[in-house]
């Protein structure tokens, strides 16, 4: 049982990031939970798990009630202090500090077992490797691998999803269709909230931040875009033609209010007219002044209409990007690619896919070597750790604009009200911000830059649902060149024509359809 009661949740700036939820838990649920960045959700499943988790930067009000004995929780990194530590003891041990008991080697067979239901090779957990040296979706996977050893009654999940390959994500529906425990989670994959969630927790923060919302709906996540969609739609149209009686009653009004000034200034000498008029002028103004109380209906404005868009880059398609043959892509002395070709032109739009750890991301870093000092190309490059090309002192405006060109940063801040930030986080540190706002960067400089090669690692994986079809759309209508790292299934089937899939370290070009 968890029941969540008149649950408020502010961060130390009193910003409401959760106001008077109530939430009941049924006992077989499967719970996505959606929102734009910084919403919200990661505070909210660690509240579920244990509130000390988030008494360091939040105030909470209200009860979360449970009688569930084992909450298994995945937290959306490894924290750091585990980079140095060896995979088998990440696995074996519950702190850094902890000793391993002997009988707790007899665990390893389970988890060697295990790894071939998450694609991982045999000798993965006794390699001589530290977890920070692990690929982005090794490491989710390792996660998974702890995971699915511990006894649990619930499942907490925070962004599973993230870098996963599509084997994997794959899998990963099956298992949480399979459980028969609740299960709540946080995910940015439209297919997997599709196929797994009965339930939706939507938490919005509407009028540029200023109203905190959350909205509960049982059903498919489809059918729950369609609905939002198709009310707000009514609401927009409702609210405007309100605006449009309420302008057109606004303008009679002034008429007779006009009428009757211009009235009162023509009668000097006759005071009975006037006594008559100041009376009538009086009645209007009351009536005034209940009309702008009424007004018309306004609409609350949603985080995921943002509005940008890229300009026209004139790339002709016969323009040469890349036309190479590379010998191999290695890491340490290790080869993970074999002759890798690459005869890329103006408007190819390339996805690279592939097992977790099988090289995608070293290869985007030579593809960026290869084109960052070419001046006859604008180039826009978002790296899979988005913390590579940030000053540690950088905000959002700093990071896109030269300091003291006044016309820039007007410009800059422009496009960073479109794509939904709000005055004070175009200030702050950018190591402060969400992954997704994160994210957001890297494609505003490209739009700022008027870019037309886009080098993008995963460029969905930290953005809302909501949000992304929007992306889709600004990305399918670019015309450019792009080349992306992307298990985003929606993704690569509305941007990208040609697929570089990178299977037993060679490289099998498909085309998309």
């Amino acid at each position: 049982m968890l029941q969540i009661k008149n649950l408020t949740i502010k961060d130390l700036k009193n910003h409401i990031l959760i106001e008077n939820f109530n939430y009941s838990l049924g006992n077989n649920d499967k719970v996505g939970i959606i929102g734009e960045e910084g919403n919200g959700k990661s505070t909210l499943l660690k509240a579920i798990k244990d509130k000390i988790l988030i008494e360091d930067y939040t105030v909470i009000e209200g009860d979360i009630v449970t009688d569930f004995q084992n909450i298994a929780y995945f937290e959306q990194h490894i924290h750091p202090k585990w980079k140095d530590v060896q995979l088998y003891e990440y696995l074996l041990k519950k702190d850094v500090e902890d000793e391993i008991e002997p009988h707790q080697y007899n665990e390893l067979l389970a988890y060697e077992k295990m790894c071939q239901r998450l694609f991982l090779p045999g000798d993965f957990i006794q390699r001589n490797q530290c977890v920070g040296s692990l690929s982005g979706g090794e490491k989710v996977k390792l996660q998974l691998l702890k995971l699915m050893h511990e006894p649990m009654d619930l499942l907490l999940l925070d962004e599973p999803t993230n870098d996963l390959d599509m084997e994997t994500l794959k899998w990963l529906e099956q298992f949480i269709k399979s459980l028969t425990i609740p299960v709540m989670f946080i995910s940015h994959d439209e297919t997997l909230l599709e196929e797994c969630a009965d339930v939706l927790i939507h938490l919005e923060q509407l009028n540029k931040k200023t109203k905190a919302k959350a909205n509960i709906y049982r059903g498919k996540y489809s059918t729950y875009v369609e609905e939002r969609y198709q009310k707000r739609e009514k609401e927009l149209q409702i609210a405007h033609k309100e605006k449009q009686e309420y302008m057109k009653k606004k303008i009679r009004l002034n008429d007779q209010m006009n009428a009757v000034h211009d009235a009162l200034n023509d009668t000097v000498r006759n005071p009975g007219q006037a006594r008559l008029l100041k009376k009538k002028m009086k009645n209007i103004k009351a009536l005034e002044r209940r009309f702008d109380t009424e007004s018309y209906s306004h609409v609350d404005s949603v985080e995921e209409a943002i509005d940008v868009y890229f300009p026209p880059c004139g790339l002709p398609a016969t323009k040469v990007i890349l036309d190479t043959m590379i010998k191999d892509i290695q890491i340490e002395n290790k080869v993970l690619i074999y002759d890798v070709p690459l005869q890329i032109y103006g408007k190819d739009k390339i996805v690279i896919t592939g097992n977790n750890g099988c090289g995608k991301s070293v290869l985007m870093k030579q593809i960026y070597q290869l084109l960052q000092s070419r001046q006859d190309i604008r180039l826009c490059y978002m790296p899979q750790n988005y913390a590579d090309l940030f000053h540690p002192d950088d905000t959002p405006v700093s990071f896109l604009s030269e300091e003291g060109d006044w016309e820039e940063i007007t410009m800059v801040r422009e496009l960073l009200g479109r794509m939904k930030f709000t005055r004070d986080e175009m200030e702050h540190c950018v190591h402060e911000l969400s992954e997704g706002q994160k994210a957001k960067l890297y494609l505003i400089q490209a739009i700022k830059k008027k870019s037309n090669v886009l080098l993008l690692d995963e460029p969905t994986r930290n953005l809302s649902p909501l949000t992304n079809p929007t992306i889709r759309r600004i990305l399918s209508t670019f015309d450019g060149c792009i080349i992306a790292v992307s298990h985003d299934r929606k993704l690569i089937q509305e941007v990208f024509h040609r697929q570089y899939c990178i299977q037993e370290k060679h490289i099998q070009i498909k085309e998309i359809k």
